[in-house]
C-alpha cells in the first residue's frame, strides 16, 4: 500500500498501521460475505436469501419503538429468526462498528455488541474469530453520537444494502463493490435518510482510496464551504487536490481532522486558544533556550556521535546507551536506561540492527522498525519506556525536527490542547506522530499570540515547561493559582486580561512537587486510578460535572472502586487531604450523627450538649476558608435512611444560598459554594432502598460498571504495569461478567488491584470474595456457578487444562 504523491488520488486511505487490520477485515467482508455467500466469521456457506427474509420480517418490518437498548431489543426481535439470519446480523454489526475509533467505542464494547447477537443462537452460530476481533482495536473515524443513538437505522441500512447486493449476480456484485461508479449505483437505490454516516462508512471501507473516512454530514458541508474551490466540489475532490498533511513511511494522507486543515474548516478550538494565551505568558517569563533547548542540542550531538560509531562497529553499540545516560540530559528514565544497557551488553549486534532500522529513512515509522528489534522485557516492556528511548535516539539525528517524547508531559499536552487519542492498537510510531501534530498546533497557537517558535524542538520545550514546571515565581499569587487550576484541568479559563508581576516569593527547598500526596492534574489523577489514556476524558467529564453541580454520586456494583475513586477525586478537587472528610452511612446512622444532636457532656454525664456532626463541622471549615475547596464524601449513601439523616439538607442542596433553621441550631444555616459532596452507592444489593427522585435531582450521577469506561481498561493497564504475565486475569474477569450478564451484579476489577498481585492471591480473592457473592446471587441456580469457578475460567481464557494445579 503506497499512497500517491500530492495531486494523486490515493490520499484518503488511512496510513497508520493501526488502520490496516481494519482494511483487511473490510476486504474479507466484501469478498467472503458480500460477493460470495459465505460467513465472514466461519467461512461456511449461508442461505443468504432466508437470512434476508428473516431480517426483514423480524427487524425491518417489526420495529421496536419501546424502551430498552438497541442490543436488548434486537435480541428480542431476532429470537425466532433462523441461525443464518442471526449470523448475518452479527456480521453486519461487525461491519458497522469496524470503522469506529476506539476512543468512541472500545474494542471490548464492539466485541460485546457482536457477541450478544451471536448468543441468540450460541450453539449454532460461529463466534467472532480472534484476528477479526483484533481488527476492532483500530478504527478510522469518530462517528459521533448519532451513529450509536440511531444504531437501529444504521443496522437497517446495512440489512438493505446486503439485500441489494444479494439481488445481483456474482459479476455484478464485484463491479458494484470494487468500482466507484458501481458502488454509487448500488447505494443510490437504498434509503439513507438519517443513515448518511453509515453510507459514508461503507464507501470508505469498500473504496478507501476514493472516499475519505468522513462520517459526519455536517463536517462534510463545513469542509466543502471552507476548503472547496466551488460550492459543489465534493470532499473526495478536495482530498485529491490538497497537500497531504500526514505521512507515515512511504504513505501519505489528507486528514481533515488534523492540523492545519481542521483549523481552517472548524476554527481554532477554545482549548487551543486558551493554551496559546498561557503559552505567551510562560514564554515571556522563562528562558526556554536556557531551560529546555540548549542541553538537548548538546545531548543530541553526543548521542549522534555514538550512533555513528555503533553503525561502523557493532561492538560500539553499548556506547550509544552510555551517551543517553547523562545527568544533564535526563530524557529517559534510569530504569529504562538500565534495561537498555543490559540489552546492549547482551546483544550488541541486535542493537546495531535496531540503529540501522532507526537511521534508515528516519521518522515516526522508523521508531517502530527500531523497536521491532528491542526486547519487551523488564522496564523496556511499556509503551512509555520504549518510546522515550527510541525518540531520544531519533532526536540525535535531527533534534529540531524529532524532539524527545515522555509519557506524562505528552498526555498533559494532549489534554490541554484538546488533542485526539490514538487507537488501542496504535504503534509507538503512531503515538509519536500524534505528538508531533500537537507540536504543530502549539506553534500555531503561540504564533497567534506573538510567540515565535522556530521548530518542533522549541514547541516541545514550551509544552514540557507548561506540563511539568511550577508557575513562574515572578507571577502574582492569583495568576499562579489561575494557571495551576487551568493546567490541572480544574478550569478552562485563560489568563486575566490584566497581568501584574509580583516579587518572587521565598522558595522552600523542602517542598517537593513529586512528593505531593494528591494528584496535581487530571493526567496524574488518571495514573493514580490506573485509568487508561483513552478514558481520561471520562475522568475529566466527571470532574467537570462535580464542579458544575457541586454534588456527585458514583454508583455501581461492589468491587468497582467507587470509594477509592471518590477519595482520589475529592483530594484532587480540594488540593489537600485534610480538607476532605468521609462518613459512611448504615441503617443505624441518624440525623444526630450526621448534622447535630444531643450527646452526654463528657464532663457531666447528667447533662446533654449539642454536638455538631461531620456536616456542620466541614461546613464551618469551608466558611472560614472561602478560597479553599472542601469535600464531604458520603460512602454507601443508600444504606442509610437518607431522608431522615439529611433532614434540612434536602432544602439546602436545592437552595444553598437561602439557608434553613436546623433542628438544633437557632441561627439560619447555609451552604457555601466551596463545599462539595461526593456520594457512593451500591447497585447490587436488592435489599437497599432506592433513592427518591428528589434526592437524585440534587446530584449528578456517574456509573462505574465493569466492561464500560473507565473500568474496562483499568485491570489490564494495572497488570501491564505490575505483572504482565497475569494479563489473562483481565480476560478471566471479562469472561466471568459475560456469564453473569447483569450490569448491577457484575464483578469489579478491584478484587485484583492488590499491592502484590500473584495468581495465588488472585485465586484467593476469587474463591473467598467473589464466589460467596455469586453464590448468594445464584442461590436457586447452583449450576450457574460451575462455569464461574477460577480454574474453569482460567482454562477458557488461557487454553490450559482445567484441572491444572494452582501455583
Amino acid at each position: 500500500m503506497v499512497s500517491e504523491s500530492p495531486g494523486g488520488t490515493n490520499q484518503t486511505r488511512l496510513v497508520y498501521p493501526s488502520a490496516q487490520a481494519m482494511y483487511r477485515a473490510a476486504e474479507r467482508w466484501r469478498d467472503e460475505s458480500l460477493i460470495d455467500d459465505r460467513s465472514l466469521f466461519g467461512g461456511h456457506p449461508l442461505d443468504v436469501h432466508a437470512a434476508i427474509r428473516d431480517l426483514r420480517r423480524y427487524f425491518i418490518d417489526s420495529p421496536d419503538l419501546g424502551p430498552g437498548t438497541f442490543t436488548s431489543k434486537l435480541r428480542d426481535q431476532l429470537a425466532d429468526a433462523g441461525e443464518d439470519a442471526v449470523q448475518v446480523a452479527a456480521e453486519l454489526l461487525y461491519a458497522h462498528v469496524l470503522i469506529s475509533s476506539t476512543s468512541a467505542i472500545s474494542s471490548a464494547k464492539k466485541a460485546e455488541l457482536i457477541t450478544s447477537v451471536l448468543d441468540i443462537r450460541a450453539d449454532q452460530t460461529r463466534p467472532l474469530p480472534s484476528d477479526l476481533r483484533d481488527a476492532l482495536r483500530g478504527g478510522g473515524a469518530n462517528p459521533g453520537t448519532a451513529f450509536q443513538t440511531y444504531r437501529w437505522k444504521m443496522f437497517g441500512y446495512l440489512v438493505e444494502m446486503y439485500a441489494a447486493v444479494k439481488a445481483l449476480d456474482t459479476t455484478s456484485r464485484r463491479e458494484a463493490l470494487t468500482t466507484d461508479n458501481g458502488l454509487a449505483r448500488l447505494l443510490a437505490g437504498i434509503d439513507s435518510q438519517t443513515a448518511w454516516s453509515q453510507r459514508s462508512a461503507v464507501e470508505h471501507l469498500l473504496l478507501p482510496d476514493v472516499h475519505p473516512s468522513l462520517l459526519s454530514r455536517d463536517d462534510r458541508v463545513s469542509i466543502q464551504k471552507a476548503l472547496g474551490e466551488s460550492d459543489d466540489e465534493a470532499v473526495e475532490g478536495i482530498a485529491a487536490r490538497l497537500e497531504p498533511n500526514l505521512s507515515f513511511g512511504d504513505c501519505v494522507e489528507v486528514d481533515f481532522y488534523r492540523f492545519p486543515y481542521r483549523d481552517r474548516w472548524r476554527g481554532v478550538s477554545p482549548a487551543v486558544e486558551t493554551y496559546g494565551a498561557w503559552a505567551r505568558l510562560v514564554a515571556d517569563a522563562v528562558d526556554l533556550d536556557e531551560v529546555e533547548r540548549n542541553y538537548k542540542i548538546e545531548g543530541a550531538s553526543r548521542i549522534r556521535d555514538a550512533i555513528t560509531s555503533a553503525l561502523a562497529d557493532p561492538a560500539q553499540s553499548p556506547g550509544v546507551i552510555d551517551a543517553i545516560d547523562s545527568k544533564d540530559l535526563n530524557l529517559v528514565d534510569y530504569r529504562t536506561i538500565d534495561s537498555a544497557k543490559s540489552w546492549a551488553a547482551r546483544s550488541p549486534d541486535q542493537v546495531h540492527a535496531a540503529l540501522v532500522a532507526l537511521t534508515t529513512r528516519p521518522g515516526p515509522e522508523s521508531i517502530d522498525r527500531f523497536l521491532a528489534h528491542a526486547p519487551e522485557t523488564d522496564t523496556l516492556a511499556g509503551l512509555g519506556a520504549r518510546l522515550s528511548l527510541a525518540s531520544t535516539l531519533l532526536m540525535a539525528l535531527e533534534p529540531e525536527r524529532w524532539p524527545p517524547w515522555r509519557d506524562r508531559p505528552v498526555r498533559a499536552t494532549r489534554r490541554l490542547t484538546d488533542g485526539y487519542a490514538a487507537q488501542e492498537s496504535a504503534t509507538a510510531g503512531e503515538h509519536y506522530d500524534i505528538f508531533l501534530e500537537r507540536l504543530d498546533v502549539i506553534r500555531s497557537a503561540a504564533s497567534a499570540h506573538g510567540v515565535h517558535l522556530r521548530d518542533a524542538l522549541d514547541a516541545q520545550g514550551l509544552a514540557w515547561t507548561i506540563a511539568q514546571a511550577e508557575p513562574p515565581s515572578s507571577w502574582t499569587p492569583d495568576l499562579q493559582r489561575a494557571y495551576a487550576e487551568w493546567k490541572a484541568g480544574k478550569s478552562k479559563d485563560g489568563p486575566p486580561s490584566e497581568v501584574v508581576e509580583a516579587e518572587p516569593p521565598p522558595v522552600d527547598p523542602a517542598e517537593s512537587p513529586s512528593a505531593s500526596p494528591v494528584a496535581r492534574n487530571v493526567d496524574e489523577l488518571a495514573d493514580r486510578l490506573s485509568i487508561a489514556v483513552e478514558d481520561t476524558p471520562w475522568l475529566q467529564e466527571t470532574f467537570e460535572l462535580l464542579q458544575e453541580k457541586g454534588r456527585l454520586i458514583l454508583q455501581g456494583p461492589p468491587g468497582t472502586g467507587k470509594t477509592y475513586v471518590a477519595r482520589e477525586l475529592a483530594w484532587f478537587l480540594a488540593g489537600a487531604r485534610e480538607r476532605v472528610h468521609l462518613v459512611q452511612f448504615h441503617p443505624g446512622y441518624s440525623y444526630e450523627d450526621f448534622v447535630a444532636g444531643l450527646r452526654p457532656d463528657p464532663e457531666d454525664p447528667t447533662h446533654f450538649t449539642v454536638v455538631k456532626g461531620p456536616l456542620l463541622r466541614i461546613a464551618e471549615d469551608a466558611r472560614k476558608q472561602p478560597d479553599e475547596r472542601f469535600v464531604l464524601i458520603i460512602d454507601e449513601l443508600n444504606r442509610g435512611n437518607v431522608p431522615a439523616v439529611f433532614g434540612e439538607l434536602y432544602f439546602l442542596l436545592e437552595y444553598p444560598d437561602e439557608g434553613a433553621t436546623l433542628t438544633y441550631e437557632r441561627a439560619p444555616f447555609a451552604l457555601t459554594e466551596n463545599l462539595f459532596f461526593i456520594a457512593t452507592m451500591n447497585t447490587a444489593d436488592r435489599s437497599i432502598t432506592a433513592l427518591d427522585a428528589a434526592l437524585r435531582r440534587r446530584f449528578y450521577v456517574r456509573d462505574l460498571e465493569p466492561g464500560a469506561a473507565p473500568l474496562d481498561g483499568i485491570l489490564r493497564r494495572y497488570l501491564t504495569d505490575r505483572s504482565p504475565s497475569l494479563l489473562w486475569l483481565a480476560d478471566l474477569l471479562d469472561q466471568a461478567n459475560e456469564i453473569v450478564n447483569d450490569r448491577d451484579q457484575a464483578i469489579g476489577p478491584s478484587h485484583f488491584l492488590q499491592r502484590e498481585i500473584s495468581e495465588l492471591s488472585a485465586r484467593r480473592a476469587w474463591e473467598h470474595a467473589v464466589i460467596p457473592t455469586l453464590r448468594e446471587l445464584f442461590w436457586s441456580q447452583p449450576a450457574r456457578l460451575e462455569p464461574l469457578q477460577f480454574d474453569t475460567l482460567k482454562a477458557k481464557v488461557t487454553q490450559t487444562s482445567a484441572d491444572a494445579a494452582p501455583d
